[in-house]
């Protein structure tokens, strides 16, 4: 017996061992409030409790196993549903590494720590394994550095991998983003984000969701320094910490908020508190504030409490909610907003009602419930933004110079990196050796970036049976799904697809091979679904689709408040912890109808569940129905004929359809039914808001707000009308026609500038030029049936030689490319009326008298439009 003691002992001092050491979380109270927390989610999550929670069994320090805890009580639902355990455990200890490594680790708070370094979500993207990655590629580089100094080299580090460019809404991973070397803001934001937290740097991804100025919205980073917040251009290095090009923009904004992970008691402004998550009100950063409060009451002046109330923005032609509240026993709800005009809406017991606000003059507006659906008719609003203000920015030259030669050396390390892209010569090879069609392989291949070889693999192990599909399948999915989908989730789609009778070849491949059903994850799901249903359950539903339908209103659950981090839950997590919000759910049952071999689709506009069946697209409530669900309105859009344009869709105008007190605008964005008028859409019985504007240069819209009510089997025709702007067109300045042509001239210019005249300085690879860029390829066809000319001028021949390889092709024809040396405005210093503050890019409108009606300068979204204008003003 004594003998065997020593076997005894061991075990025990090793189990012993495995829960002692310092806590995560020193205060016991707020640990007790996490263990209670964790417990409901480890309910919620009990389907998948043997992937996610055995991990507790293995060795863990107090520490650790404290802080898993945490990361589990306040995680969002898709994160429990698609990741496991053991991925969890190792970012916890890359995050307590990263501590002890840096000289900052244990000057962050631990509940700074908490809130702001451990968590691995920033917002909607997909999780991988950057926070060891980058933090392996990082150590080095910045060890020894003080905490600012290593904040800055990490954003510089951003960018050496990662520019601007604008995709789709869908936001990559941190590594898909680096693999990509291009990503939009949210995605540079939430990739500095997980950058900075990697080694310890607390961070935030802000984030204002629209701007009031112009239809466009913006994110960005704020890290903790030495115990205060400061912001920074994500992938856009500066030469200190608050300098940014949206410095002056954000003076302009009306909210700038951010989600905090956890039961957050920081000193911000709260918009939202939750079990899970705090939403922060962080506007008072960066401009003046000031609370405007909301009061609900009847047509009898009597408060109305509990109203849902949403203080809205004008911004793509559409009233977006930025924040969503409820009114208290007074009837009152408050927003700590900019001095700027807002819609507010309320809605409650099926009546709804608005008013506008404008925060300078206002501190309370008074809503009165007395609208519903029947009413018809049109209003007019105008919203003016807050104020432009002008910002100095202190920075030594020899700083800015330093930073913008590091910048040229780490855009030469991208670019290097962006060489060993598949190119056309290798493409043409390997279409020999694959049998494919050369040019088809390279329209795809071109767009894989650093996912090519991916690709490739998925080509090259598709079985000769299927390979006329492998074609059909890329185009399927959406060009930025070509720079991180993975082999394993195209060689799925492709070997386990079914087809069944009720599908033909239009249908097959977009709507039963597709793996991509809206924005969430791409992970294979065909065989697993076939595997987990039933032979019989999946024979019933492609005779009968309802048979699916039923079996997920049985077994999947709704829990509309647990998904808080926006990116769905795969098809696979849906299946596995059979808890979904109202999006996931919808996105099973297509990826379910589609394993089964039965055409599914989320209807494109307003994104209802839909099976196709008998040669109709059916639609799925899995809620209570519409009372008439059947699209049998239609809704006519003509164009007003005193438009000075023609109205694009989330640009001049938009649709909203009633949806529980609130009207929700149809995603009609890349819709051919809105690309000409006169617009048919076929519609659901219901009552429609018809939003259209005219934003000026100034950033004031000229709104108008029709509503209409389609009864089954109407048909309405309703004018896009376009408000005029009666004011005289602003001069900022004007050019002596024959000076400006001879300076023209000594440039190697030769054009007559009496024909009117479009100049823009420009920088280069920065995010507001790109914007620009966007702008004038978005209006290239206005801009080529235009008399007058457009010239581009660039700091240098290095320069102008890569953006025009680069964007040319893209851009109208008549463009001339100049240059400007050493960032000077000779053509403009003693033309203009007023002052040149240094931001780029610079653009102005020389009408044909030479008087200059458009000034800009820095960045603003829009200026194509505003172009455009100017051009019909002259005329064409």
């Amino acid at each position: 017996m004594k003998r065997l003691i020593p076997l005894i002992v061991i075990p025990l001092i090793g189990f012993l061992s495995c829960n002692t050491g310092d806590h995560f979380i020193s205060d016991p109270d707020y640990r007790a409030k996490v263990r209670e927390q964790f417990k409901k989610q480890k309910a919620l999550a009990k389907h998948r409790s043997d992937t996610l929670f055995d991990v507790f069994s293995h060795y863990l320090t107090t520490e650790e196993h404290e802080a898993l805890e945490y990361l589990y009580a306040y995680m969002s639902l898709n994160d429990l549903a698609d990741y496991n355990g053991k991925f969890f455990l190792k970012n916890i200890r890359s995050s307590l590494s990263a501590r002890d490594t840096f000289s900052w680790g244990y000057t962050v708070p631990e509940e700074v720590f908490r809130h702001f370094v451990l968590p691995i979500r920033v917002n909607n993207e997909n999780l991988d394994s950057s926070r060891w990655i980058f933090f392996a590629e990082l150590k080095d580089r910045i060890k020894g550095m003080s905490m600012k100094e290593a904040a800055l080299e990490v954003n510089h580090w951003c960018h050496e991998k990662v520019t601007y460019r604008g995709t789709d809404g869908r936001t990559s991973s941190p590594l898909a983003t680096v693999k990509t070397a291009f990503g939009r803001c949210g995605e540079e934001s939430t990739f500095t984000t997980a950058a900075m937290r990697a080694v310890a740097i607390p961070a935030r991804q802000c984030y204002t969701p629209r701007w009031a100025h112009g239809d466009d919205n913006h994110a960005w980073v704020e890290v903790w320094i030495d115990s205060t917040w400061h912001y920074l251009g994500a992938c856009e290095p500066e030469p200190d910490l608050d300098l940014a090009w949206f410095t002056a923009p954000a003076k302009r904004a009306m909210l700038v908020n951010t989600n905090v992970f956890g039961d957050y008691e920081g000193p911000e402004d709260v918009l939202l508190k939750d079990e899970r998550y705090t939403q922060i009100n962080i506007l008072s950063n960066y401009t003046e504030t000031k609370r405007i409060w909301a009061r609900v009451m009847d047509i009898y002046q009597q408060p109305i409490p509990n109203a849902e109330i949403e203080f809205q923005l004008y911004n793509y032609a559409e009233f977006y909610p930025l924040h969503k509240t409820k009114s208290d026993i007074n009837g009152l709800a408050s927003l700590l907003t900019g001095y700027g005009d807002l819609l507010i809406w309320a809605t409650k017991n099926g009546k709804y009602g608005f008013a506008r606000a404008d925060v300078r003059s206002m501190d309370t507006v008074n809503v009165y419930l007395e609208l519903t659906t029947a009413i018809t008719g049109g209003l007019n609003f105008d919203f003016t933004p807050p104020i432009l203000q002008e910002v100095e920015e202190q920075v030594d030259e020899s700083m800015r110079k330093a930073n913008s030669q590091k910048l040229q050396f780490e855009d030469k390390l991208r670019a290097s990196y962006e060489s060993t892209f598949i190119d056309s010569a290798k493409t043409y090879r390997l279409a020999a050796t694959l049998e494919l069609d050369p040019d088809r392989l390279w329209s795809f291949l071109q767009n894989t970036r650093g996912n090519w070889r991916e690709i490739i693999f998925f080509i090259s192990n598709t079985s000769d049976s299927l390979r006329e599909f492998i074609f059909p399948l890329l185009g399927a999915i959406s060009e930025k799904d070509l720079h991180d989908v993975t082999p394993e989730v195209l060689l799925d789609a492709i070997s386990y697809s079914r087809q069944s009778a009720a599908s033909n070849n239009d249908l097959f491949v977009p709507y039963i091979m597709n793996p991509r059903v809206d924005n969430e994850l791409l992970k294979p799901f065909h065989r697993y679904l076939q595997r987990k249903f039933q032979p019989d359950l999946i024979e019933n539903s492609t005779k009968n689709p309802d048979v699916l339908v039923n079996w997920v209103k049985t077994n999947i659950a709704i829990d509309s408040k647990a998904n808080y981090g926006r990116a769905p839950l795969t098809p696979v997590g849906v299946y596995e912890i059979k808890t979904a919000d109202l999006h996931s759910r919808d996105i099973f049952f297509v990826a379910a109808c589609r394993s089964f071999g039965i055409p599914a689709r989320l209807e494109p506009a307003s994104k209802v569940p839909q099976y196709y069946i008998d040669s109709t697209w059916r639609d799925v409530y899995f809620e209570e129905p519409p009372a008439v669900p059947d699209r049998s309105s239609t809704l006519t859009l003509l164009n007003n004929p005193e438009n000075t344009v023609e109205p694009e869709y989330y640009i001049h105008y938009t649709v909203e359809q009633h949806k529980e007190g609130f009207f929700r605008t149809l995603d009609y964005e890349n819709s051919d039914l809105v690309k000409k008028f006169p617009v048919t859409l076929q519609l659901v019985p219901n009552s429609y808001l018809v939003v259209s504007g005219n934003r000026l240069s100034d950033g004031t819209v000229l709104a108008r707000v029709v509503q209409v009510k389609l009864e089954p089997g109407q048909t309405s025709e309703i004018p896009v009308i376009l408000r005029k702007d009666y004011t005289p067109p602003p001069v900022f300045g004007s050019f002596l026609q024959s000076k400006l042509k001879s300076d023209l001239a000594n440039k190697g210019i030769d054009l007559d500038p009496t024909k009117g005249l479009v100049m823009a300085w420009l920088e280069p690879d920065k995010e507001p030029t790109k914007h620009l860029i966007a702008d004038l390829q978005a209006k290239a066809s206005e801009i080529e049936n235009w008399k007058g000319a457009l010239i581009l001028f660039l700091p240098n021949q290095q320069e102008k030689e890569m953006f025009v390889s680069r964007y040319a092709s893209e851009l109208p024809r008549k463009i001339k490319y100049a240059l400007y040396g050493d960032y000077t405005f000779d053509l403009l210093y003693y033309s203009l009326d007023m002052p040149l503050s240094g931001k780029y890019p610079v653009v102005i409108f020389v009408n044909p008298t030479g008087i200059i009606n458009f000034f800009s300068q820095g960045y603003r979204i829009g200026t194509g439009d505003e172009i455009v204008k100017c051009m019909n003003r002259v005329g064409k």
